[in-house]
């Protein structure tokens, strides 16, 4: 198992971190093993060269060019190789961690009664902490940890009394409130996303103490607290514009990473809201992707995911900024996996044009695309259902029909994608077959349209129906 961790491992692994790991193994401090620099040195070739994972007796030879070849030998250095690794990965992380390095290095000053080396470094650790540009949770950890070592080393250097003891409480109340805010918001967006069911605990408790204690100034809860707010409040407007201010006020006190995880918890919310009809949502929503876009957080590796950029069509055509959405699509299509540039710029053109109402260019673009995700196949099959609903091509759109109910069938859709597809398809059929005149049949229609649970094309179904 070793050997195909090892080389996992090693995959995920940037050219800097092949040369910093070089230099790794080949220091005497780790290793005097001349057969692991040899084996390191030909898998990293062969990782430089994007190779597979070379022939077990090819690489016995490289490592122990004079011996034959002994499995059981090649297993035990490919052993100790993975955990050299480790070892490696363990020390960039705190490399990494510039504050947990000066903390650790405190505690080893304390432990060693090295009192005059132990007060350098926490003056440097206080203006390090002062100074520091990020104020999240991880930050406040930090700072009880400070607290902490300083009150170990107080109890055994000063005999005054005077101790941090205050300090650690208040940061233990500060740590505590982020960090249950921070994680139940991450609960209760994956209990709306999965349907699942949570416990949260303590949190009527935390709540009503952010709400009374003035923890609202602390950037680390007053964002979360907001955060949860709006994803549990029926209609919630008010407290997203507060989350949007906190986040532009003081969203620099907080690394991308979490950033990113912020604004996908904002958009993502917006998308359910929107399809719940709160229109105010969409002009959020819009407003958070282009921030995303301009700020990196939704680039991964230099990629746009195809929901993103599905999304962020939607959003802009849904707001009628159809020369802003055009200019989305050039640009950004370069941006998505070579495999789905073509496919996915001629989907999300024909989107933009039905909406612009050139429905024959529309059609056209939806002809030639390939789609290879289910979701964007029953978009695009709605959008050409509309199309011929909407160009009286009532035959083809029969026929459409039936092909897309057959389609939905015999797919592996969620139970939420089904239902609405089979509502769509449904009520356009029944729009089709109602008499021009008929009052008392069309608002019963239409109180089906408006009550039903599960319905994307609701509004455009309700246009479509006034007009008979």
């Amino acid at each position: 198992m070793a050997d195909f961790v090892l080389y996992e491992v090693l995959k995920t692994f940037t050219n800097p971190d092949l040369r910093r790991f070089g230099k790794f193994v080949r220091s005497p401090f780790f290793t005097h093993r001349t057969e692991m620099e040899r084996m390191y040195a030909f898998l990293a070739h062969c990782r430089y060269r994007e190779k597979p994972l070379p022939d077990k007796e090819l690489l016995f030879r490289k490592s122990f060019p004079d011996r034959t070849y002994d499995d059981l030998l090649l297993r035990a250095t490919m052993s100790d190789l993975l955990e050299l690794m480790e070892e490696y990965l363990v020390w960039q992380g705190l490399r990494a961690d510039e504050t947990g390095a000066k903390l650790a290095l405190a505690a080893a000053f304390r432990e060693r009664n090295l009192t005059k080396l132990f007060q350098q470094n926490r003056r440097k650790l206080e203006q390090h902490i002062e100074h520091a540009g990020i104020r999240n949770a991880d930050f406040h950890r930090k700072v009880l940890d400070f607290q902490v070592e300083i009150a170990k080393f107080q109890s055994r250097t000063v005999r005054t009394g005077e101790l941090p003891l205050q300090d650690i409480s208040n940061s233990i109340d500060i740590l505590y409130l982020a960090e249950k805010l921070r994680h139940s918001c991450t609960q209760i967006s994956h209990q709306a996303v999965f349907k699942t069911s949570y416990a949260f605990g303590l949190l009527p408790n935390v709540l009503d103490q952010v709400e009374h204690d003035g923890f609202l100034q602390v950037p680390a809860i007053a964002l979360y607290y907001y955060c949860y707010r709006f994803l549990t409040e029926q209609y919630s407007l008010d407290y997203f514009q507060k989350f949007r201010v906190e986040l532009q006020q003081n969203g620099h006190f907080f690394p991308d990473t979490e950033l990113k995880e912020l604004y996908l918890l904002a958009i993502n919310y917006c998308i359910r809201k929107i399809n719940e009809g709160a229109e105010p949502f969409t002009r959020e929503g819009w407003e958070l992707y282009q921030e995303g876009l301009e700020k990196g957080f939704l680039l991964e590796n230099k990629r746009l995911s195809p929901f993103t950029f599905n999304n962020i069509t939607a959003f802009g055509i849904k707001l009628r900024l159809y020369t802003e959405v055009e200019q989305f699509i050039r640009t950004y299509n370069t941006f998505l996996e070579p495999g789905l540039q073509e496919s996915l710029l001629s989907f999300n053109l024909a989107r933009l044009e039905y909406k612009r109402g050139n429905h024959n260019t529309a059609l056209r673009l939806l002809q030639t695309a390939d789609f290879k995700d289910l979701v964007n196949n029953m978009i695009a099959k709605t959008l050409l259902l509309k199309i011929y609903f909407e160009l009286e091509e009532f035959d083809l759109l029969e026929s459409h029909l039936d092909t897309f109910r057959q389609f939905i069938r015999r797919r592996e859709l969620s139970d939420y994608h089904r239902r609405n597809y089979l509502n769509i398809i449904n009520f356009v059929k029944k729009i089709m077959g109602i008499q021009p005149g008929n009052r008392a049949e069309k608002a019963s229609l239409r109180t089906e349209i408006e009550q039903a649970e599960v319905l994307t094309e609701r509004d455009w179904l309700l246009e479509q129906l006034e007009r008979k």
